[in-house]
């Protein structure tokens, strides 16, 4: 395995990076912003100082950048604080890395694209539609000024399979079997992508030494409703508790992207990779959750 730092271990996904990359690596370094996890470094993405944490000698070849203000509301809220995090942090850190000599890897997103078409390839054109997507797309779009050895990597909804973890699966059980209606959007599709075939995914990438732009996800394309039904469906629940709805009938959606879904031909034909049926991740987290019915 690649020796690899995370910047923003303390995240999701940076979380469950870091521990794969402990598994053969104990000395992997990760980064937390807040207060914490006491295995993590202290680190500022507004102030970077990679140094700090890659010392001279170090056999350390790349950092994956998992850390942002990934928060659509809060992006469009506060422009100029997720700027900084997403656009100016993540900039400097990039250019430090590559005076480093290390590999920059940066987490993109779906939101770079407009969501009129869907199954966007890795080559296709951007054009967000939120300050989240603007914000990413700068990235994007000044990396490759910087370095050719840098990885762009286009995720799409990552969900995991433990309850309580708050993602996407999770929250609509929880929902479900609290006795709410949840409503959820026809019209907003995407790709859900469980984190552990993501982070094989990057594991893969990195070992084959490639670079520049791969979206990375589950090949599935699929509604927030249909999720939710089926969801609803392995409950043993009825499909009147989910109620359908238009995303931009929703106050602050009017600007969201519809279709998102991608596809991944690089993906494809250069790793091979595989990806756990979603609907085998929903029956696993709606069997954690009906003893609460």
């Amino acid at each position: 395995m690649v020796k690899t730092t995370i910047i923003g271990a303390s995240g999701f996904i940076g979380r469950h990076l870091f521990k794969k990359y402990r598994e053969t690596a104990p000395e992997t370094i990760g980064t937390r912003f807040s207060h914490g996890d006491t295995e993590l470094r202290p680190f500022d993405i507004c102030r970077p100082d990679l140094k700090a944490i890659v010392p001279t000698g170090s056999e350390v070849r790349a950092v994956i950048i998992a850390s942002a203000k990934p928060n659509i509301g809060y992006c469009e809220q506060h422009r100029e604080e997720a700027f900084a995090v997403n656009v100016a942090g993540t900039l400097e850190l990039v250019r430090q890395a590559v005076n480093l000599g290390l590999q920059p890897i940066f987490l993109s997103t779906d939101y770079v694209f407009d969501g009129r078409a869907g199954h966007y390839d890795d080559a296709a054109v951007t054009c967000p539609t939120t300050e989240y997507g603007r914000q990413k797309q700068a990235v994007e779009n000044e990396i490759p000024a910087l370095t050719d050895n840098y990885l762009i990597l286009r995720l799409s909804k990552i969900y995991g399979t433990q309850k309580g973890d708050g993602t996407l699966l999770d929250e609509i059980a929880s929902a479900l079997t609290a006795g709410k209606e949840v409503r959820a959007a026809t019209d907003q599709i995407f790709s859900p992508t469980h984190v552990d075939d993501l982070v094989r995914a990057i594991v893969s990438i990195q070992e084959l030494g490639l670079r520049g732009t791969i979206n990375v996800c589950a090949p599935e394309s699929i509604s927030r409703c249909d999720v939710a039904i089926c969801m609803a469906r392995s409950l043993g629940l009825p499909d009147s508790r989910v109620a359908p709805i238009s995303l931009h009938d929703l106050p602050g959606m009017e600007d969201r992207p519809l279709n998102t879904s991608m596809t991944c031909p690089r993906l494809t034909a250069e790793v091979g990779q595989t990806f756990a049926p979603l609907q085998g991740s929903i029956d696993a987290v709606a069997a954690q959750w009906k003893n609460t019915l």
